[in-house]
């Protein structure tokens, strides 16, 4: 049984495709927890908001598929891969640990963040069963020899369990080789860490368990010492062999602990060798944002259209973002089946929304790779920001304040007034806006009506770095209050050149949110 002392600052890492949406549970205190500190500044960034059944890119190749060059698709620890993801965590530490070292941290995977803990997933347990008794639930999946559900069984239904699959072996560097973990003091990397998944599940929960692997524990004989106040991140990199399984659906909590001691069995939420902890850090699963284009074999593009943003949607008082048609865009001339022109560029639209009780703010970041085909061609990212420039390879975003853009930007091209909802709001709800958050200098001039490729003020400009696929890039952040109804719309552009290879180009854009409590 796992319980709190209060809820201090606390870190938390959300996905979003579209909508990211926080809540805060507040339990009661128990007695035996009251010895503890708090790790505070706590966050969990992962390598993919996707659920665990999902594995595959734009074109829906999973990283067993290998193009025409033999490269291999949505690899473990990309932004497609929820299956295989990576994650990290950070923390400030509370107590002294000078004299009394730090030999062990544990990560406990819970539905809740209090009380017993039931490990989080929506695979096995359909009818209410539990999937340890060997008693299958639903005749849509097969019986298996260990008496449980397995995730391959549960992923052709849309449905995973939580589950660390493997061991990760320690990293001798800051950054970790795929399969590799490593533990950051105070931004430098320490060694002598080894690692261990076990179920960490309470039996008393009235719910049905899952019997998968959600506690993960790090021992260290020689310890470390950080001092109050100092950071420690601990980093997982996913391999197609180490990896941890992101949930089907919902919300789950990651409860941490530190310890004097290195003997795994003592690792238990209220025993006397904890140092900090009784906190937690939450995480919510969502969809990724899907776009496809394609470029024509006659490259000609002579008849043209404009691509408008033609879909507002009312909301009320702060709705969830609606998903439509499985977040797919289509970017490109409607009249030729959405293909680039190398004499005209391209744009289309999406919306994400973020609301978090957390008073430390939040950062926002997107993940993905940029538009490619299945025979290994792919459009150049943009890169650092910069205009579009028809007839050049180019793919880049850019955000939009809904308050401050019109979608219409073809039938407005030098005003940008602020864009419009149908519908009425309560008259304590603002017209949406990014409501305090501030966008990345690169990505903060895509409201500009033009998107030719002149420098002028009236031409917008847009950033794109594929390397967020695997490490995430920042788009926007607010780091002093809590997050109301913070809206924005992400703006997308394409170009080609004369020489783009023919074929079907796709992407998955995946946005993550990391509000800090």
């Amino acid at each position: 049984m796992y319980t709190l002392k209060s809820i201090a600052t606390r870190g938390t890492m959300l996905g979003a495709a579209f909508a990211l949406v926080a809540a805060a549970v507040v339990p009661a205190a128990a007695v035996f927890a009251d010895g503890l500190n708090p790790l505070t500044e706590r966050s969990l960034l992962l390598s993919s908001s996707a659920p665990g059944f999902q594995d595959t890119d734009g074109s829906g190749n999973s990283e067993t598929s290998l193009n025409a060059n033999n490269a291999t698709f949505a690899l473990p620890g990309t932004g497609s891969n929820g299956k295989k993801s990576g994650e990290t965590f950070t923390f400030n530490v509370s107590s002294d640990s000078t004299t009394r070292k730090v030999k062990g941290i544990s990560f406990q995977y819970c539905t809740s963040a209090a009380g017993y803990c039931q490990a989080p997933g929506d695979n096995g347990t359909i009818n209410g069963g539990d999937s340890r008794d060997g008693v299958y639930d639903s005749g849509d999946l097969p019986a298996t020899a260990d008496g449980r559900y397995t995730n391959a069984d549960a992923h052709p239904l849309n449905k995973s369990d939580l589950d660390v699959v493997g061991t990760f072996g320690e990293s001798t560097t800051a950054t970790p080789a795929a399969g590799e973990f490593v533990v950051l003091v105070n931004g430098a990397a320490t060694s002598g860490w080894t690692m261990d998944a076990v179920n960490g599940e309470d039996n008393a929960h009235s719910g049905a368990l899952t019997g998968k692997m959600n506690y993960i524990r790090l021992a260290n004989s020689a310890g470390v010492t950080p001092t109050p106040g100092q950071t420690v991140k601990v980093v997982f990199k996913a391999s197609t062999s180490n990896y941890i399984t992101n949930p089907g659906s919902g919300s789950f909590f990651v409860k941490i602990n530190t310890y004097d001691t290195a003997t795994t069995s003592d690792m238990v939420s209220g025993d006397a060798s904890v140092i900090d902890g009784g906190v937690t850090v939450a995480n919510m699963m969502t969809d990724s944002i899907h776009i496809t284009t394609k470029v024509l074999e006659t490259m000609d593009f002579s008849v043209g259209v404009r691509n408008k943003d033609t879909q507002s949607v009312s909301h009320g008082s702060c709705d969830p973002i609606e998903v439509i048609g499985n977040n797919r865009l289509d970017l490109g001339d409607v009249d030729a089946e959405h293909s680039l022109r190398t004499d005209k560029a391209y744009d289309a639209f999406s919306y994400w929304r973020l609301s978090s009780n957390s008073s430390g703010g939040a950062t926002v970041y997107y993940s993905g790779n940029t538009l490619n085909n299945t025979v290994g061609d792919n459009i150049d990212e943009m890169g650092a920001e910069d205009n579009s420039h028809p007839g050049t390879e180019q793919f880049g975003l850019a955000l939009i304040d809904p308050a401050k853009a019109n979608p219409d930007f073809a039938t407005n091209p030098v005003t940008t007034p602020a864009e419009t909802f149908p519908g009425s709001f309560p008259s304590n709800w603002a017209t949406p806006s990014q409501d305090g958050l501030v966008t990345n200098a690169s990505y903060n001039e895509g409201d500009a009506p033009s998107i030719s490729s002149a420098t002028t003020a009236n031409n917008a400009k847009f950033a794109f770095f594929e390397t967020s696929s695997s490490v995430p890039e920042v788009i926007a952040q607010n780091n002093n209050d809590v997050i109301r109804c913070a809206t924005s719309k992400v703006r997308y552009v394409a170009n080609i050149a004369a020489d783009t290879p023919a074929g079907i180009y796709t992407t998955k854009i995946n946005y993550l949110a990391a509000p800090q409590y």
